[in-house]
């Protein structure tokens, strides 16, 4: 018989950018445009004329996005001089809309538009990426029935090796007072605000993707020399336009003679411009640049790779390739593009696991990423679904003859996905006899709900949850891209692992525990949603239809980080006395004695996994020597203060 409750083994997470999105007028998405209603301080934005070849398009103007599932994103319009929508223009006016409703080849905002009149070349619509999991092309299509309709966003990424997962369950706040000469029950009982906080996650730390969403800025070193990868030809009059740092695509100013990419596919912006990576380096413009392989540096080459999720070629004159999380850098124009792929070998630059005896563990075409801390970290979303039975969702695209709602084999699946989310602190510790472990806490903005089974006709799960096995990584490719290929699951254990402080080698160091926090804080605003709630007929009458409730309007707008705090502890077993010294002295130690810890795993090959975290410019704040009661060795648990944390990886992984 099966099972009738929700079971762990019959749960899935998984994650994914938030990249925002983009819809111009006329010179992208072939004859987009479109006019808007407005109703009191609500405006219905309808989109029309779109390309149902594009990417982003089921069909003219039905954009590739599950219902309910923009509510709570900010929305800007960006239009010239002259436009229509001139008065709207967030340059000119700073106006900000907030979505409550999204469906079919709509968007409802909040305030509405003040301007009149439909949409005009170079108009844009601009989507924030805060809470807007990236866009998924290969999305099957909306329908007005739950049970036809095959909606998906790219939250599809395997998130880790994760041994324990609580989810940014939603906490409702309470209005609750008595009144005089009423008795002594309560007599007002209102909701307030909702919140999701909470999340974390505990897992073995088999790679440094995760470093990137707590620390908040990631550059690569250049794969021009991997096996089969190919340039995009953008020479001459073809030249990729410049890019700004939060843009979520790359234009080029005419067709590139070249191939472009494919969606799914991976693009470098190769550019050596040096940033500066945040040091007490007397003068980091002389320091070392980073390319790939220093551990001690002031600098790094801002190229950096992204998913392709839409390839827009509509238009005669123009391209667009849009990715899947805002670029961290600016970009000149003309720089050289670089397309990569995920396939079960090494060609066409895909990184790739050797299993030879000889070179077991070497990963061809590795990727080497900095992360470092920056003015901001970027969210993500994360998706979480269980049922009831080990079957698909109930939609077009898990079919139809089984496991239908209410019906008595009803896999009862229930699909939410959080949206918005950032890492609050994290902590990476090395034990002398376990492996390397990562534990991250997060909140989250908003949580959508898949309510496709309580609609009245063709009842069914409106969103197809990612089953990472059964369908996202099916394949050996499909596994890469998920960011789990086979031998790369493998943790980081503590017997390949060295440490290196106060300028020399630590070779008795039983524990290694970094913490790191950054203040990260939900802000409130005054933003109401004035759209009668949405509700359902039929058997589940009376039930929210709303996959947000309220518009988002009850949840915190903006998740904001705030100051950044490292510590770190050492438990040390003392053989000399130089670790007093460094104590009883108190000296900055700068770049030039860092801290690092290297992890490397096994194998026969050469170039094969590694991370380094790096720690500089500390003070030892703590260093006791105390004499143990059972005769033993001396053990010195050591604090140490850092300003600075980066770290360096090399992996089979294209993007984090």
């Amino acid at each position: 018989m099966p099972s009738t409750v929700y079971k762990g083994d019959l749960s899935e997470v998984s994650f994914g950018h938030e990249s925002g999105i983009v819809l111009t007028h006329a010179h992208h998405h072939s004859g987009l445009s479109w006019t808007h209603a407005d109703t009191g301080d609500t405006s219905v934005i309808t989109l029309a004329g779109a390309s149902a070849t594009g990417h982003m398009w089921s069909g003219t103007g039905i954009l590739k996005y599950p219902e309910g599932l923009l509510v709570g994103c900010t929305m800007r319009i960006i239009s010239k001089s002259g436009n229509n929508h001139e008065n709207d223009d967030y340059g000119k006016t700073g106006r900000i809309f907030t979505i409550i409703a999204n469906s079919n080849n709509t968007i409802t905002v909040t305030p509405a538009l003040t301007s009149s009149g439909a949409s005009q070349t170079d108009d844009s619509i601009v989507i924030d990426s805060l809470g807007c999991p990236a866009i998924d092309a290969n999305m099957g299509g909306w329908n007005t029935r739950p049970d036809a309709s095959d909606e998906t966003v790219l939250t599809d990424q395997f998130v880790g090796l994760a041994a324990t997962i609580t989810l940014p369950e939603t906490k409702v706040e309470l209005l609750r007072n008595h009144v005089v000469g009423i008795g002594r029950d309560v007599v007002i009982q209102v909701p307030q605000k909702f919140s999701n906080e909470g999340g974390s996650m505990e897992m073995m730390l088999n790679s440094a993707r995760w470093m990137y969403y707590a620390l908040g800025n990631e550059a690569t070193a250049s794969c021009n020399g991997n096996a089969g990868k190919v340039e995009i030809d953008n020479a001459g009059g073809n030249a990729a336009k410049a890019i700004s740092m939060g843009d979520n695509y790359i234009e080029f100013s005419k067709a590139v003679s070249g191939t472009m990419p494919n969606v799914g596919d991976y693009i470098q912006v190769l550019d050596v411009t040096p940033t500066l990576i945040p040091t007490s380096h007397a003068d980091p413009a002389a320091g070392t640049l980073w390319t790939g392989a220093q551990t001690d540096f002031t600098r790094t080459e801002t190229n950096e790779i992204r998913r392709v999720v839409a390839v827009d070629e509509t238009v005669t004159a123009e391209r667009r390739i849009y990715v899947d999380d805002p670029f961290c850098f600016d970009h000149p124009a003309g720089c050289t593009i670089l397309g990569l792929e995920f396939n079960d070998a090494a060609g066409l630059g895909s990184p790739h696991f050797d299993t030879t005896a000889a070179a077991y563990g070497t990963i061809t075409n590795r990727t080497s990423r900095v992360l470092f801390s920056g003015w901001h970290t970027p969210s993500f979303s994360l998706e979480a679904s269980m049922r009831t039975r080990d079957v698909g969702s109930y939609n077009a695209s898990g079919g139809t003859a089984t496991n239908a709602p209410n019906s008595a084999t009803d896999s009862k699946q229930l699909t939410r996905i959080w949206k918005g989310c950032k890492v609050k602190d994290w902590a990476i510790t090395a034990d002398a006899d376990a492996e390397a472990k990562l534990s991250i806490n997060f909140d989250a903005l908003h949580c959508y709900t898949d309510t496709g089974r309580l609609e009245a006709t063709g009842p069914g799960d409106r969103y197809t949850a990612h089953r990472m096995f059964e369908n996202t990584g099916a394949g050996l490719a499909e596994r890469k891209a998920a960011g789990i290929a086979p031998n790369t699951e493998k943790p980081f254990m503590f017997y390949n692992g060295t440490i290196t402080a106060f300028g020399q080698p630590l070779a008795q160091v039983t524990n290694f525990n970094l913490t790191g926090n950054n203040n990260t804080v939900a802000h409130y605003t005054v933003r109401g949603n004035p759209l009668q709630e949405n509700r359902v007929t039929g058997l589940h009458a009376g039930k929210s239809k709303e996959q947000i409730p309220f518009g988002g309007s009850r949840n915190a707008a903006l998740l904001v980080e705030g100051k950044t705090e490292y510590e770190l502890s050492m438990a040390v077993i003392v053989d000399d006395p130089l670790l007093w010294h460094e104590f009883r002295t108190n000296r900055e130690h700068d770049h030039t004695e860092p801290i690092i810890l290297s992890l490397t795993k096994s194998g026969a090959g050469t170039s094969r996994e590694e991370i380094h975290v790096i720690i500089d410019d500390y003070i030892l704040v703590e260093a006791p020597l105390p004499i143990p009661d059972d005769k033993g060795v001396v053990k010195s648990e050591m604090k140490i203060m850092p300003k600075h944390v980066k770290v360096v990886a090399h992996d089979a992984l294209l993007h984090c």
